[in-house]
């Protein structure tokens, strides 16, 4: 018994193990975000150091505690659980309304603002939960807007090639072939990894704000600049192989070729302009004084009613709770739209129901997505109303139905959608997503996607349209 008395007061006592009892009660508590965040950062390429990071965070606060800089509260603090409630409202909020960004952002929140109420504010202790971003699929906003600059930098390092050049869009063609600028040649996933290793360099080693601004300066532009010369180097080496280098298959890997060079170049100017360092003994600290520190931060254990505000709260913003909650479909309902040959393309749905219709020719599907999978909605990125091979030639939204004609092989079809929640129907994604979020703070998250199907007899489709 004394043994089990002694280790919970070591638990309560070390501050460590605090922010890993935190990290492990927010984690277990919305099981479902991490589930995105597995599919969207963890099993992506463009954020494929996502692993590393959660290490780090906890390698900094290792190293604030072992500087005497992470220190439990001794009371409760009002403002900062004014701010925590307020993260798990946003919280509970946008993960009922599935809004990707904001459950992203609000779990974040949750975490940050979980510290701030266990622990003593400082400038220190918010960068390493804050480091979590690195993690979040946030940053794809950036990909068109990089992928442009990219596309108008390579254009103009071509032109001093000599190279016969034709750009359109975001394809290149030169005399052995054509490229494509596509996402993955946008240069972000270089500048995720610059801006996550210089902001970390950045926290341990340097503290003046000028030499910070010139640090991250360089960082940025040196990883898009490593993205530029890379993409500009295959066009001219593809031109000199016509194609048939092994690097028109495997252009990452030439890329972190480029990148680790600047990478040290970086590291190299950043010592010169370093003036601090966490790591280490602080210099005008005397050895007496930092003896009291640790002394005091041991002594000092986690604020019990803190925590229990802290796990009251946590628990009822939960992700996990909340669909556990969810009931599964019943079973005599047809779960797969693998039968019918003419669907749209959608991920995530709980069950489909096929709809009588009088007319053979036209099929019917509703969509049901029951909120247990936080990507399972009808504005899911990846959903598509057109069926595959299918192409849209023109669309218009009329008394809550989004229309598209479309066309196949010399075939015409009309394709009409709706987008239900709370027996509401939306032509518009936009409004449904409003009205997710008006009715998420009443734990409404089950919506439907209704979609038709109907072949046209003429090719303008106009007695189909007229019928709608």
């Amino acid at each position: 018994m004394n043994k089990k008395i002694e280790s919970a007061s070591i638990l309560f006592k070390t501050p460590l193990l605090g922010i890993l009892l935190i990290s492990f009660i927010v984690s277990l508590l919305n099981i479902p975000i991490l589930v995105t965040l597995w599919r969207h950062s963890f099993d992506d390429g463009t954020y494929s150091h996502a692993y590393l990071i959660p290490i780090i965070s906890l390698y900094l606060f290792y190293v604030l505690q072992k500087s005497g800089k992470l220190t439990f509260r001794k009371s409760l603090s009002l403002p900062a659980t004014l701010i925590f409630v307020f993260s798990c409202l946003a919280l509970f909020i946008t993960s009922n309304a599935q809004i990707s960004l904001g459950y992203w952002c609000s779990l974040l929140a949750v975490l940050v603002s979980s510290i701030n109420m266990l622990y003593q504010l400082n400038r220190y202790i918010v960068f390493p939960s804050i480091f979590l971003i690195f993690i979040m699929p946030v940053w794809g906003m950036l990909t068109n807007i990089l992928q442009d600059i990219s596309v108008s930098v390579v254009t103009y390092f071509m032109s001093f090639t000599g190279v016969p050049t034709y750009v359109e869009g975001n394809f290149v063609t030169i005399p052995a072939g054509v490229f494509e600028i596509a996402d993955g040649c946008s240069g972000l996933r270089y500048m995720i990894v610059s801006l996550a290793i210089s902001s970390l360099f950045r926290f341990l080693y340097i503290k003046n704000t000028t030499k910070a601004v010139a640090f991250f300066t360089l960082a940025i532009v040196g990883a898009l600049l490593t993205n530029w010369i890379r993409i500009t180097a295959l066009i001219l080496i593809g031109e000199y192989t016509n194609m048939e280098s092994s690097l028109m298959e495997d252009h990452n890997t030439f890329g972190w070729y480029l990148f680790i060079p600047f990478m040290f170049i970086l590291f190299w100017w950043g010592n010169k302009n370093s003036d601090i360092d966490l790591t280490a003994q602080q210099p005008d600290s005397k050895p007496e004084t930092t003896s009291h520190v640790n002394t005091t931060q041991v002594e000092r254990s986690i604020n019990k009613p803190s925590l229990a505000v802290l796990l009251f709260i946590l628990a009822l913003s939960s992700t996990t709770f909340s669909t556990m909650l969810i009931p599964a479909p019943a079973a005599d309902k047809l779960t797969s739209d693998t039968k019918f040959e003419i669907k749209p393309q959608i991920h995530f749905y709980a069950f489909v129901m096929n709809n009588i219709s009088s007319n053979d020719n036209t099929t019917e599907l509703t969509y049901f997505f029951n909120g247990k999978d936080l990507d399972g909605k009808p504005s899911y990125y990846e959903n598509d109303l057109i069926p595959s091979g299918w192409k849209s030639f023109g669309q218009e939204s009329r008394r809550n139905q989004k229309i598209h004609k479309i066309f196949n092989a010399g075939e015409t079809a009309v394709v009409v959608a709706s987008y239900e929640i709370n027996k509401q129907l939306f032509s518009s994604l936009t409004a449904f997503k409003i009205a997710r979020l008006t009715t998420a703070i009443k734990n409404i998250n089950q919506t439907k996607l209704h979609w038709k199907f109907i072949p046209c007899k003429q090719r303008n489709c106009e007695v189909e349209l007229q019928n709608l």
